[in-house]
């Protein structure tokens, strides 16, 4: 009788354990994200993903080490280190600033200083999963997992008022000083998110192999508008928005290799995708009351991209590991059928990644990372990314968490043009802006293993 009572707690303990990894895997692939970047990246996607605490935490690596089922991003090949069952689900935080600067000038045409000429704050979140499993014992063990994360994320968002730079007070036959003229904004949103299942197998004593297959689809809309309020003239309020459905495949393949038994190396290269879908385009005129409506067939074709890494385990006192990573993929070849076969103008971008994790004596890690990122849209302009975190042992897994800040500069035209003429010459702007954006990303997730 006391054993058929353990076999019966033991399976409804399993039952609750599937019920809540299905309901958790529903939740996760049902939330819709609301991640975002620079606007540099809004054409083509943001280069700063997030997969992750353990890997935000430690740089974004994970070329040349296991992340779970989120190994299928990375490099399938690592999957093999699974010996059990894992599931990965987290949300991040990413708190975006961008400030827009201008030249300021004194009246015998000396610099004074940079004067802030648009100012925005946005909040931003995104959540994803992975599940991995051993599907086998022995000295030939294959793994397979599945994942759900945000790849190419576009969002961004731009306001500003223009105002009436009059030095006359209300009353003197001019419009009054400090007059709201327009309200012009600008809000992109959407991701590529990407279903991925991957298998990968051991084939001999140190090296493993992997696969993986990714099944992109997501929505990029883009949407600007400016709102005429000052009542003067012509009303001059417009509308514009992009809507491109897209959708597609990629695979990708991955090598895992001890070279020593501290040193292990990791290769995995990602073949190119060519997501398609309809391009809608909408455009509403205010003073015209004109309007237009046209759905076209396009898509994006995105270059392929290698990653290789290597990780290393001192013989230190406090267990630590060092992982050093870096990614190319050459965006000059990027293709862009909503631009009539004209080819962007893009650069060939490296992403280099660094990180360290010491694990104390009661099991608890802290982990350290560091990024830098060459932009695909600017040769200029490149991010840089200092990272945090740490874990705990909570049931039958661990919560981690982790910090990142990121700065990026750059040198871009303005998002409106500005009055060539409003109160004389009162409106005079330089045709490019510096635009700093900062970053700052608090990231939850936990891994329960079972």
């Amino acid at each position: 009788m006391k054993t058929s009572m353990q076999n019966i707690r033991g399976g409804a303990r399993k039952v609750t354990r599937a019920a809540a990894v299905v309901l958790a895997l529903a939740v996760l692939a049902l939330a819709l994200p609301a991640v975002a970047g620079p606007q540099l990246t809004t054409a083509y996607g943001d280069q700063f993903g997030w997969y992750g605490a353990e890997s935000a935490a430690m740089g974004g690596t994970g070329a040349a080490m296991y992340r779970g089922g989120l190994s299928n991003v990375f490099n399938p090949a690592f999957l093999t280190v699974e010996d059990g069952q894992r599931l990965d689900a987290g949300f991040v935080l990413d708190q975006e600033h961008e400030d827009r600067f201008q030249p300021l000038f004194d009246s015998f045409d000396s610099r004074v200083a940079d004067a802030a000429i648009a100012s925005n704050r946005a909040h931003h979140w995104q959540s994803g999963f992975a599940w991995a499993r051993r599907v086998n014992q022995g000295p030939r063990a294959v793994s397979v997992a599945v994942s759900l994360a945000d790849r190419q994320p576009f969002g961004y968002v731009f306001e500003e008022e223009l105002r009436n730079p009059s030095p006359y007070p209300p009353g003197s036959g001019e419009p009054a000083r400090d007059m709201r003229i327009a309200v012009r904004e600008r809000n992109v949103t959407g991701t590529l998110r990407a279903l991925s299942f991957g298998a990968a197998a051991e084939v001999g004593d140190d090296i493993s192999l992997g696969a993986a297959f990714h099944y992109h689809y997501g929505t990029r809309r883009d949407v600007s508008s400016s709102l005429d309020t000052d009542l003067v003239g012509t009303n001059e309020s417009w509308r514009t928005e992009d809507e491109l459905k897209l959708s597609g495949m990629s695979v990708s393949a991955g090598l895992r290799a001890a070279l020593t038994e501290r040193v292990e190396l990791g290769v995995a290269v990602e073949s190119g995708l060519k997501a398609t879908g309809d391009w809608r385009r909408l455009e509403s005129i205010t003073a015209t009351a004109a309007t237009s409506d046209t759905t076209t067939s396009s898509y994006l074709d995105y270059p392929w991209c290698a990653r290789a890494g290597l990780t290393f385990r001192p013989r230190s006192e406090l267990r630590t590991v060092l992982t050093v990573e870096v990614e190319y993929r050459p965006w000059s070849e990027m293709r862009d059928g909503t631009l009539d076969d004209v080819t962007p103008l893009l650069f060939d971008a490296a992403d280099v990644r660094l990180g360290v994790e010491h694990t104390f004596y009661n099991g608890m890690p802290v982990r350290f990372g560091f990024r830098y990122v060459n932009s695909y849209a600017d040769r200029e302009a490149g991010m840089s990314v200092f990272s945090a975190g740490t874990g705990a042992a909570i049931g039958q897994g661990r919560l981690n968490a982790s910090v990142e800040l990121a700065k990026l500069t750059a040198v871009l035209a303005h998002q409106f043009p500005y009055p060539a003429s409003y109160f004389g010459d009162a409106f005079v702007t330089d045709p490019m802006a510096r635009v700093e954006d900062t970053r700052f990303r608090v990231g939850v997730s936990y891994a329960m293993e079972f």
